[in-house]
């Protein structure tokens, strides 16, 4: 459209007056210059204007005229019409120069005046008259009320201001991909604001208002976020957390349009920060929260250099029911240690207008209506509990504790495995895990953790394929595992026998101990239920790892020799989920032997030993002094053996203890060694020897008493003595 003005310059009505003035010669004429070159004004500006060629002190009467076309309709033609039918513009008013009206206040030969240009003077041409009062001289100028030009057009750097999508920074933007029927209770806002022209805002649960917030932190519109309540959504098996943005614009076709100028994402321990500072220049997404609130950029619209994206408010008309723009962020740019999410954006800073491919008119980008709004979709939760299943049914009973700290992951591309960029729930104090997403399939499965076994579900893989549906969760989803038990003890050598006393005990190596799981339950070692076997170690001990929760029994070997103290069979019944059981020992006290000889001393002596042979035949009697009084008491005889022909005997498989050993009496004997060997504490293994007895064998002397008649000697003639009693030396 051309300017009022252009036509103006020749216009015969508004030439200046060429008439000269004073009595000296030939005086320049009057000129007026206005303050603006292009000399077009808006309603409500004021008209500088200046007058020279003034003489000294002189007076000039200043008029304005509306100059409107003639029967031509052009202006600028002669039959232009001026007409001095303005009314309430302080129109015509004189200033003397130097005097109160000439704005410089200086004589001069110059005046400084003004107009002030009504509201109603829009898309108008006017003529200015200066007239000198004195000599009549005159000069004149035009100017226009034309209205402003229409701003240039300024198109966005991604345009959704129609069905489309697009990446920005890796994440997606769509105003296509949005959420229908949103008034009935599938969104929940998180952070409202509003304000005309640019307008600014974040979420938080701060008890203030900030930026352009609608309402204070904490409210039912204003809030923090928890990463946790944010659904997911995949696409080309990448998970995305998803936002969902509802703007309100004017249904006018020439302001439908907003621009999302800044648009960032922090992560945070705490969920009432307040503190962010936009910067000098908040639409190019400089702003940020101060360092001390630990909190993480995620993700910012203008890393790489400042971009907007164009929205249309009358894409999907109506407030609350349609979603204008769906965002969605890579799930792999978040920190999950961090739990609060902020939301910070920027809107209606661009200027010009934009005309989209489905627009009736060309729109400003400047907010002017209702307020914009953040959501994330309610619904779809999938959930569950993770538990340690102490017994390995599969069932989360009641008295098995929940597990803490375990990672729940969806399984994108369903390889079994958590990957990065694949969403994942760390287990609370409670055993609990969430996942919001939107409608789909989902496989949910553990990360295996050192030491553990998955038993519930109870399933080739451990997972769970869920379809969920819009509006409709998923619970109950729990993982159960148990930690692998173990079973340890020691084989100890008991020396004197008795469980009493403990000081006393050897380990014992390489000893075979065995352990079968009772499947039955009749605490019966049945064949096939043999799992382990191991011998013991330099320390006697012996164990088994790696155990499923049940029942076990626990055998030792037996060996010739030995004899038990404890049961050679451990009943173990219900070894639960990451138990250590230990001191499950085995003692055994190896039996002893007491052994000796019956010896014959020819010359009655133990002085000589020499002399000393085996006496075959005699009857060695080995009793255990229960009462250890030293005394062969009536029951206490355990064993009864006889000389071989060496003299030898032996007691064996003697268990530890007092015993006594007793050898039989004859007639003709007597004893050199005591007829009654008293052996306190044999121990366990000890093989008692040389246990002697040794006794003399009684003789006689015998002969006859003669006298000799003939005195030759004993001979034949010689008879028995019949005297009196004889001596014998």
């Amino acid at each position: 459209m051309a300017d009022i003005t252009d036509n103006l310059t020749g216009d015969p009505l508004t030439v200046t007056d060429p008439t000269t003035t004073g009595s000296a010669g030939p005086v320049a004429p009057p000129a007026i210059s206005l303050d603006q070159a292009d000399a077009d004004y808006a309603p409500g500006e004021t008209v500088g204007i200046t007058t020279t060629n003034v003489s000294d002190g002189g007076t000039f009467t200043f008029e304005v005229a509306h100059l409107s076309a003639g029967a031509d309709g052009v202006l600028g033609t002669a039959d232009d019409v001026l007409a001095y039918d303005l009314t309430g513009t302080g129109t015509p008013w004189t200033v003397t120069d130097g005097g109160s009206g000439d704005l410089d206040g200086v004589v001069n030969g110059s005046i400084q005046t003004s107009w002030y240009v009504n509201g109603d003077a829009a898309n108008q041409a006017f003529v200015l008259t200066a007239t000198d009062t004195a000599s009549g001289a005159s000069a004149t100028a035009n100017f226009t009320d034309a209205p402003p030009p229409p701003p240039p057009p300024n198109p966005p750097t991604y345009d959704l201001t129609f069905a489309n999508t697009v990446t920005i920074n890796n994440a997606i933007f769509s105003s296509s991909d949005v959420v229908t029927g949103a008034g009935t209770g599938l969104l929940d806002p998180f952070v409202r604001i509003q304000n005309n022209g640019s307008e600014q805002g974040y979420n938080t649960d701060a008890n203030a208002f900030v930026l352009d917030n609608t309402a204070k932190g904490g409210s039912q519109y204003v809030h923090s976020l928890n990463i946790a309540d944010i659904p997911i959504q995949f696409i080309n098996g990448v998970g995305y957390y998803r936002f969902d943005l509802d703007i309100n614009e004017s249904n006018t076709a020439t302001s439908q349009n907003l621009s999302l100028d800044t648009l960032q994402i922090w992560q945070a321990s705490a969920g009432n920060l307040s503190n962010y500072a936009p910067g000098a220049t908040p639409d190019q997404g400089t702003g940020a929260f101060p360092a001390a609130d630990g909190a993480s950029l995620i993700y910012n619209l203008d890393a790489g250099g400042d971009k907007f994206i164009g929205l249309n408010g009358e894409l999907q008309p109506g407030s609350g029911n349609t979603t204008d723009m769906s965002f969605l962020v890579p799930v792999a740019n978040f920190d999950p240690t961090k739990p609060f999410i902020y939301l910070y954006s920027g809107f209606g800073y661009q200027a010009g207008t934009y005309q989209g491919s489905t627009e009736t008119a060309p729109s400003t980008w400047t907010a002017d209506s209702g307020f914009e709004e953040w959501n994330r979709q309610i619904g779809q939760v999938i959930d569950g509990h993770k538990f340690n299943d102490l017994n390995a049914d599969h069932v989360w009973e009641a008295g098995e504790p929940a597990l803490a700290g375990w990672k729940i992951y969806l399984d994108v591309n369903n390889d079994n495995q958590w990957e990065s960029g694949e969403p994942f729930a760390t287990t609370d104090a409670n055993g609990y895990y969430k996942f919001t997403v939107t409608p789909g399939t989902y496989t949910v499965r553990e990360v295996p953790q050192a030491g553990w076994s998955q038993d519930a579900p109870n399933n080739a893989q451990g997972e769970y394929t869920i379809n969920v549906v819009a509006g409709a969760d998923s619970h109950n989803n729990d993982f159960g595992n148990f930690q692998l038990a173990s079973i340890s003890g020691h084989k100890y050598l008991d020396a004197d026998g008795s469980l009493a006393t403990t000081g006393d005990r050897t380990a014992v190596q390489g000893w075979t101990i065995t352990l079968y799981n009772d499947a039955n339950h009749n605490n019966v070692a049945d064949a096939g239920e043999q799992v382990a076997q191991t011998t013991t170690d330099v320390n006697g001990l012996y164990q088994f790892t790696g155990l499923v929760p049940g029942d076990y029994l626990i055998k030792e070997q037996d060996q010739a020799g030995w004899t038990h103290l404890s049961p050679v069979q451990i009943n173990q019944n219900s070894v639960t989920s990451g138990q250590n059981l230990t001191n499950q020992d085995f003692i055994n006290t190896q039996l002893g032997s007491i052994s000796g000889h019956k010896y014959v001393d020819a010359d009655g002596s133990l002085a000589t030993t020499g002399d000393e042979t085996g006496v075959n035949n005699w009857t060695i009697t080995l009793y255990n002094d229960a009462n250890h009084n030293n005394v062969a008491d009536a029951g206490e005889q355990v064993a009864q053996t006889t000389t071989d022909g060496t003299g030898a005997y032996q007691f064996t498989g003697l268990a530890p203890g007092d015993y006594i050993i007793k050898e039989e009496d004859k007639a003709g004997w007597t004893h050199l060694s005591p007829v009654q060997i008293n052996q306190n504490s044999l121990t366990g293994g000890q093989d008692l020897t040389n246990q002697d007895f040794v006794n003399f064998q009684l003789f006689s002397i015998s002969g006859t008493k003669y006298e000799d008649l003939t005195g030759n000697g004993k001979t034949a003639d010689d008879v028995a003595w019949s005297h009196g009693p004889v001596t014998i030396f």
